[in-house]
């Protein structure tokens, strides 16, 4: 472990330098989440680098160097830690040590292949985690006790590198629900029932399922706000042009689009009904007490026996050949929704992953507690 980093021309009295790996966009939101835990202390510098090998990599060094990031180029500069959303890419490559994270609402979706989908779930699965017959991250953070059992099964040699650390991007959701108004003024929301539609990528999404589900609500809904939220995954693929002419009709009648990352937070903290799928946006809705409704829900996907499964067995389906409006404002909290949430993520998010990011870097703890912080707020 290196010891001081301040150079000759530096400005603050660097001790430890960390690098952000950002594969895909929804890294860099997940990122986003973590860099609290790091604030006010000038001995942590952090700087990114796009992780190759993604489909969804396009212009994302662009959009790393729009969010004012200090960016550098892959396996260039002394790192005393990598933190990566996902398992994937060749982070072996990286002289550091290397702590991984879930990219989502834990661990509960299967490893995307060409194909399809395999049988290990992603982020825990052998192939993202061994190279060369050895273990690649120092440490794998995962959400809850209960994915050590999934490791074991898929990643044996794995498990003394696993570390319980709750999900900071729930906890400060959770944190932010007291400032809802807020975030529903900022929004423009007004005394209308805001609908938050929320799709994750690929072809069971709801976007691919019910890519008409905009349009229609916001015409036979005309009195209710209608917000989309789209997995960063699907802006890389489409670009904003191709989505607002797919969208046209429904944006010229109302619908918010939201911007591909960091306002989704906020639309679901202010939303008083959810439609998804099998998306971790989903997940947060369900274990926020959020009512929802499933559009659509690809099982396949979906781990068996997660709390991902479990949640499509207890949630309530949109109905395609009724009147949706009854049925968003009939709708209710995922049955069971607190155990749901308990089951998924660990309590005491921020303590936890700040704990292990310190002590890997070595450093002692700051004085001043790790707590979560509000999400951003979002005005259309």
């Amino acid at each position: 472990m290196s010891g001081e980093r301040a150079q000759r021309w530096d400005s603050a009295p660097v001790q430890r330098r960390i690098l952000g790996a950002v594969r895909t966009l929804t890294a860099l939101d997940r990122l986003l989440d973590v860099l609290p835990l790091l604030a006010d202390d000038m001995r942590v510098e952090t700087r990114f680098a796009v992780c190759p090998g993604s489909e969804f990599a396009a212009n994302l060094a662009d959009e790393l160097r729009g969010s004012a990031a200090n960016v550098v180029g892959w396996g260039s500069g002394e790192f005393d830690l990598a933190v990566s959303p996902s398992g994937n890419g060749p982070l072996h490559e990286l002289d550091a040590r290397v702590l991984t994270l879930p990219h989502g609402a834990g661990h509960h979706k299967r490893v995307a292949t060409e194909t399809g989908v395999a049988e290990e779930i992603s982020g825990l699965s052998r192939q993202q985690l061994v190279h060369g017959g050895e273990v690649v991250p120092t440490a794998i953070g995962v959400s809850h006790v209960d994915r050590l059992e999934d490791l074991r099964r898929q990643c044996p040699e794995a498990v003394p590198r696993a570390a319980v650390v709750g999900d900071p991007c729930f906890a400060r959701l959770r944190a932010s629900m007291p400032l809802r108004e807020h975030y529903r003024r900022a929004l423009g929301a007004g005394d209308r029932r805001l609908v938050l539609l929320a799709s994750t990528w690929g072809p069971e999404s709801l976007f691919a399922r019910r890519g008409d589900l905009a349009k229609q609500l916001v015409t036979e809904f005309p009195d209710a706000q209608v917000a989309l939220a789209l997995h960063p995954n699907v802006w890389t693929r489409y670009e904003r042009l191709q989505l607002e002419t797919w969208l046209s009709t429904a944006r010229s009648r109302g619908l918010v689009l939201l911007p591909r990352i960091r306002a989704w937070q906020a639309a679901l903290v202010a939303a008083d009904v959810v439609v998804s799928d099998h998306g971790s946006l989903a997940h947060y809705a369900a274990c926020l007490g959020k009512p929802l409704l499933l559009g659509a829900f690809g099982d396949a996907e979906v781990a068996p026996k997660s709390p991902m499964a479990l949640l499509g067995e207890r949630a309530a389906r949109l109905d395609p050949h009724a009147d949706p409006r009854p049925q968003l404002e009939g709708a209710r909290p995922v049955p069971g929704h607190a155990e749901l949430a308990g089951l998924t993520f660990a309590e005491d998010a921020c303590a936890r992953l700040r704990a292990l990011i310190y002590d890997l870097l070595d450093l002692r703890e700051p004085s001043w507690p790790a707590t979560p912080e509000p999400v951003e707020v979002v005005t259309p």
